[in-house]
């Protein structure tokens, strides 16, 4: 509801620079990636829709956060732009209800702030399972660009990893270890799809938080270092995933 209610320098054009080439606007399947925006602010989740429309998206839009889990109930979208604060609920919860129960939902979440949104707000949001956040009013390249980058790792996180007993697939949400289902939420999740990919090897940290974080900023280690704890938690082998000391680190699957 805070911040700036538009995308800025006029007028949105469609040319050729504008859109989108489809192998960028694709969902899961190749087919055309479906966004869900969310924004109690009529004006801003209008132009906003508009703007992912004329860039080659199929967008829906919702008014409110409690809207938006009955629409991903129904149908999940490719990815979710959601406002933080909202009449009935802010991001974070409605985060927590989407990572959380049995029913975890995997698609990536962009948070929209605005200008009362502080680092720390965007730190909490992304704490709670958000890919990224773009401010209200940033230029709508950089948007588009964002939004590109998530359906990018939904893309990447597709098709499952197996080894031994191990089975994870990011982009269905689900792990397994032998008959048992892990309960993780999608940071740990993908953290363990990435390091499965690279069993035996160590993965660096900063590569970690580039890949699964989205950013250089060392801030989330202690966000890594929890989902770390997670995956060791659900796994109940702490040994499989091993801690080099200044590097990163590495998956070393047991028979």
């Amino acid at each position: 509801m805070a911040g700036l209610g538009f995308w800025p320098h006029g007028r949105f054009s469609v040319s050729s620079r504008n859109l989108e080439p489809a192998t960028l606007r694709a969902g899961i399947g190749g087919v055309t990636a479906k966004l869900l925006v969310v924004d109690d602010e009529q004006r801003t989740a209008e132009i906003t829709a508009e703007l992912l429309r004329r860039a080659g998206y199929d967008v829906d839009v919702v008014r409110s956060g409690g809207e938006a889990l009955e629409r991903v109930r129904l149908a999940s979208p490719d990815l979710m732009l959601l406002d933080y604060e909202m009449p009935d609920m802010e991001a974070p919860e409605v985060l927590d209800s989407l990572r959380s129960g049995e029913h975890r939902i995997p698609f990536p979440v962009i948070i929209l702030t605005g200008a009362r949104h502080s680092p720390a707000d965007q730190v909490v949001g992304i704490e709670h399972g958000a890919t990224d956040y773009i401010a209200k009013g940033t230029d709508r390249q950089v948007m588009l660009a964002r939004v590109r980058g998530a359906l990018r790792e939904r893309a990447g996180a597709s098709g499952a990893v197996v080894r031994g007993r191990l089975q994870v697939d990011a982009s269905r949400g689900e792990a397994r270890l032998g008959d048992r289902a892990l309960k993780l939420e999608r940071r740990p999740l993908l953290m363990l799809q990435l390091l499965a990919q690279r069993s035996g090897d160590v993965v660096p940290r900063s590569e970690l938080l580039e890949k699964v974080w989205g950013t250089s900023y060392k801030g989330f280690e202690h966000s890594m270092e929890q989902a770390v704890h997670q995956i060791r938690r659900e796994v109940r082998e702490p040994k499989w995933i091993d801690t080099v000391r200044g590097i990163g680190y590495r998956l070393v699957v047991q028979p």
